[in-house]
């Protein structure tokens, strides 16, 4: 290793001096070179090991988060998720091409999502009005698919596999704590509190408001429990109930009505299972802690007042309005849809500037989209996913493994059940959490009883 640095002594000491002359004399030629260095170390470390990727993109989302490019006028962020998945799904294709030669052995839920893509790219198009908004949409469900199939191929032994549940919870942490800088940046913890009384969708990120938040909440949570439940460490069990104050107390904030009926349905879901006198305990003790949450939050009247009003809401009637321009699209085409993203060109009903032309319902999107080809591949993917999960679990003989499959399913569940009320698989970032988060599930087996 000596060796070979000193054969590059002077590349190194070249690249040295740029990066001390770039620092002093102009910020920006040292950001680019910088940033240069530091994408070729993650791509010769993604060669390695490809793990990495997932905890590159990760970061990625929450970068996002603190950079946003305020000089456009919806705020969007810098896109360097989209930067990141574009290098790793090209290296990917690359590496996968030069071991063309290997067996490797495809399960049914991703044959069946390689055909859902094509599917769905020809009918983008071919079919679609707008292919730029349809490229748009469709690039995050292949980012899905890469997520998943990343997971299955490359996690290896259980320490990977802990470490990316471990990241995932820490993910939901720093997303809460994200929520609550937005907050002091509306002008003090107490002005945004007051703030979110009278405004809706007030969390706003530079990938999405208030309802799409919710949705990581609602997949992570369960997740989290069930970690806790699972493992043996007292100081990793302490750790994630920290963060499961916090998190119960970020979906809060998001006052998103689905997304806190989605939790409470995958909760319902999980201790319907798991509530046993060992664990019984731990649970009363999270109980109680997100109970207090939410009864001393003044926005939980806010919540509860907007739940009683949604039947006068005006997105209430919006959606029911929208609802039935997307059936009658799909009675127009009803074999292959529009494409992704174009509902809105077919529309009758004339949606605010600010909404998204989105179904906000994933079994009529997927109908008006896709068509009933597309829809019954793209529903065979979730079926076959959940049906793995909960045959997992019942073939699971030891009772913590038990308890963390199971948390997987309400997970996943809970995320599927709130997409029936919002468009969280139409975002980029929610397709990467959720669809780590399932394939995680397919490698739970790797963990082993009396080492966790």
């Amino acid at each position: 290793m000596i060796s070979e640095l000193y054969r590059i002594k002077y590349i190194l000491f070249i690249e040295l001096s740029l990066l001390i002359l770039f620092a002093v004399y102009g910020l920006f030629p040292f950001i680019v070179l910088l940033s240069a260095i530091l994408l070729s170390i993650i791509i010769f470390l993604v060669f390695k090991n490809p793990v990495i990727i997932l905890y590159v993109l990760f970061l990625s989302i929450l970068a996002d988060s603190f950079i946003p490019m305020k000089n456009h006028p919806l705020h969007f962020s810098l896109l360097s998720v989209e930067f990141f998945f574009a290098i790793f799904f090209v290296l990917s294709i690359t590496k996968f091409l030069f071991n063309l030669d290997k067996k490797i052995y495809v399960p049914k839920i991703i044959s069946i999502w390689v055909f859902f893509l094509i599917w769905s790219l020809l009918i983008g198009l071919f079919i679609a009005l707008d292919k730029y908004r349809f490229l748009t949409y469709w690039k995050n469900y292949l980012a899905g698919f890469f997520i998943f199939s990343l997971i299955y191929y490359s996690i290896e032994d259980k320490i990977q596999l802990k470490s990316v549940i471990i990241s995932l919870i820490i993910w939901g942490l720093l997303l809460s704590l994200i929520e609550l800088k937005v907050m002091l940046e509306l002008g003090g913890f107490t002005v945004g509190l007051v703030g979110l009384f009278f405004k809706k969708n007030l969390l706003t990120l530079g990938w999405g408001r208030s309802n799409y938040l919710a949705a990581f909440f609602v997949i992570i949570i369960p997740l989290s429990i069930g970690y806790m439940l699972y493992t043996k460490s007292k100081k990793l069990k302490i750790f994630i109930i920290f963060t499961l104050i916090f998190m119960s107390f970020a979906i809060i904030l998001t006052l998103s009505r689905g997304g806190i009926l989605a939790l409470i349905l995958a909760l319902v879901i999980l201790f319907a299972r798991v509530l046993k006198a060992r664990t019984f305990i731990p649970f009363l003790i999270v109980l109680l802690i997100i109970t207090l949450i939410i009864l001393l939050n003044p926005l939980t009247y806010v919540l509860f007042n907007r739940i009683s009003s949604i039947e006068t809401s005006n997105s209430y009637f919006s959606r029911l309005n929208f609802y039935v321009d997307v059936w009658n699209t799909f009675l127009k085409h009803p074999i292959t849809g529009v494409g992704f993203g174009n509902l809105g060109y077919y529309a009758m009903f004339v949606l605010p500037a600010s909404d998204s032309p989105s179904a906000h319902n994933i079994v009529l999107g997927a109908l008006g989209e896709v068509g009933i080809i597309g829809s019954i591949l793209y529903f065979l993917v979730f079926g076959l996913l959940l049906k793995n999960v909960y045959f997992g679990f019942r073939a699971e003989k030891d009772e913590s493994l038990k308890i963390l499959r199971w948390s997987f399913f309400a997970a996943l569940l809970g995320g599927v059940l709130h997409a029936l009320v919002e468009p969280t698989f139409e975002g980029l970032q929610f397709e990467i959490i959720f669809w780590s988060i399932a394939g995680i599930s397919s490698k739970l087996y790797m963990l082993k009883p009396s080492e966790n």
